[in-house]
């Protein structure tokens, strides 16, 4: 029956999903006409649209791009029926969250706990059980994960480049794992993220902060939850009380650098996962002997001996790496426009590419009402059916989004799947079921037309979060003068797509990639 309820109230809320997109798109479209309407004298205006803009847009490889600009990171393998296979791996450092710590006297390491949660959203509660939903989990097959000690060192600056930050980059995998311990902290051979809640108990504390029989129940979202090695810890850390390795971050993070989270898949398929390392921990648990003084029957005051509970929390960080492996590794030498995440693809648009026909345009005084690229699922390439819900477009020149993506008035910060849907619309259905992705981009080509803006070149990407903004270093084949950086919602996202260019068969031609210009002009 739960499982029932479930799946009933998931096929509610994406109707209500649905339902809300609709009633956004209708109220948005409504309110544009009647500002419309308000502006523009219909009878002294002609409505028209226009689309023989020039425009040119083409795919570009990214070979390496800087991963550890993030809290987030991928995890796993994905296999990809256009792009092959990528593995994901993750380096990281480690910090006390109290440095120099004292454990007391004959300290004994109950349990070591590691945790990284999933990003999950809860859709049901039943009883007290609450039933999440992983929301960035692409694949559902098991893989091997093995967690090993490193001994590569990750710096904060860069001594070569006037101690800025350091960049590390997602193709630095092989030189990690030349430098970790062979022997694993930890593996699993058939680890699948679960989006099961996790339940723990702890021992509830009396007003004299003595530990009572009772527990409390303590309730969490889903997350990689697992122990790790006592005599691991125990030697690492218990054992260095005292010590410099110990007295701060810094000594600390030279003497233990780190840990790598390595997986591979024995079948090729396995699944790959979104982990939040910001909330990232490994906490010991220990307990430890002292001494209080106390009242005898006979009022005397004695020594007492008691047993304390105590915990020490490492943090993950603050430096930390996603590294990639890729069966993908050259472009298609076409005009089909080639997207995917990671150290993937991406497209280059540039618009009004004939300077003769833009200073023609600008003549006529037109009131630009809106425009559109309107980008269409290129359905004949096989496979091509895993797309991902939502595109990105930003100003390669200016490393910022465009005005239309701030002025967007369907933005929701808490919630990017249904945010900004007027500019970046989601993946759509013609009524002949051909797929397409709308970006409006009214204010930018209005800018460009009627205020003689300096005309600029986009970046396409898909993305997992399109409130997120942040640019992150890459390096990219061929190289296009300006771009320089990538999305972070692109690079940790493993999906891609392709989409068709300027140019498609005679047969096609409505599906090409058009700049849409829906106009007003004097009669």
């Amino acid at each position: 029956m739960k499982k029932n309820g479930s799946a009933v109230k998931k096929g509610i809320n994406l109707f209500v999903l649905i339902l809300i997109i609709s009633s956004i798109f209708t109220a948005c479209e409504q309110d544009f006409s009647e500002v419309g309407s308000d502006l523009v004298d219909n009878s002294n205006f002609n409505s028209l649209l226009f689309k023989n803009s020039e425009i040119d847009a083409h795919s570009v490889k990214v070979n390496r791009v800087q991963t550890n600009n993030s809290n987030v990171f991928l995890l796993g393998t994905y296999k990809d029926e256009v792009y092959g296979n990528t593995k994901a791996n993750i380096l990281s450092q480690l910090s006390l969250a109290v440095p120099d710590p004292s454990f007391g006297d004959n300290p004994v390491l109950d349990s070591v706990v590691l945790k990284i949660p999933y990003f999950s959203t809860a859709i049901d509660i039943d009883g007290q059980e609450t039933i999440y939903e992983l929301d960035s989990l692409y694949g559902n097959e098991p893989i091997n994960l093995s967690i090993h000690r490193s001994n590569y060192y990750l710096r904060s600056l860069d001594p070569a480049n006037n101690y800025d930050q350091q960049l590390y980059y997602s193709d630095q995998g092989e030189v990690f794992e030349q430098n970790i311990e062979p022997v694993a902290l930890y593996t699993d051979e058939n680890f699948v993220p679960s989006a099961e809640e996790i339940i723990t108990t702890t021992p509830v504390v009396n007003e004299n902060g003595e530990e009572t029989n009772e527990k409390e129940v303590i309730r969490s979202a889903p997350a990689l939850r697992t122990l790790l090695s006592n005599e691991f810890f125990k030697n690492l850390i218990i054992d260095q009380e005292g010590t410099s390795y110990l007295r701060n971050n810094s000594n600390f993070q030279d003497y233990f650098r780190g840990l790598y989270f390595k997986v591979n898949s024995p079948t090729g398929e396995g699944n790959m996962s979104l982990l939040d390392f910001s909330k990232a921990s490994i906490t010991l648990h220990y307990t430890y002997d002292y001494t209080v003084n106390v009242q005898n029957e006979e009022g005397e005051t004695i020594v007492e001996e008691r047993e304390g509970q105590r915990d020490l929390t490492l943090n993950f960080g603050p430096n930390r790496v996603n590294v990639f492996e890729n069966d993908f590794n050259a472009l298609p030498e076409d005009e089909k426009l080639y997207l995917k995440g990671g150290e993937g693809a991406m497209a280059v648009i540039d618009l009004f590419t004939n300077e003769v026909q833009l200073d023609s345009i600008r003549e006529q005084g037109w009131l630009v009402n809106e425009a559109n690229l309107k980008f269409y699922v290129d359905e004949s390439v096989p496979n091509n059916q895993k797309q991902p819900l939502r595109l990105f477009i930003y100003d390669i020149n200016n490393n910022s989004v465009v005005s239309d993506y701030t002025f967007d008035a369907s933005t929701n910060e808490n919630n990017p799947l249904v945010s900004r849907l007027i500019h970046l619309g989601p993946l759509s259905e013609d009524d002949n079921g051909n797929r397409f992705y709308k970006i409006r981009v009214t204010g930018l080509v209005n800018n460009i037309i009627n205020k003689d803006s300096t005309n600029t070149r986009l970046g396409l990407t898909v993305s997992n979060n399109v409130n997120s903004t942040t640019l992150s270093k890459a390096d990219f084949n061929p190289a296009v003068e300006n771009l320089e950086n990538l999305p972070n919602s692109s690079i940790f996202y493993p999906k891609g797509t392709v989409l068709k260019g300027t140019n498609t068969s005679e047969e096609n031609t409505d599906k090409k990639l058009q700049l849409e210009i829906y106009y007003t002009e004097p009669k």
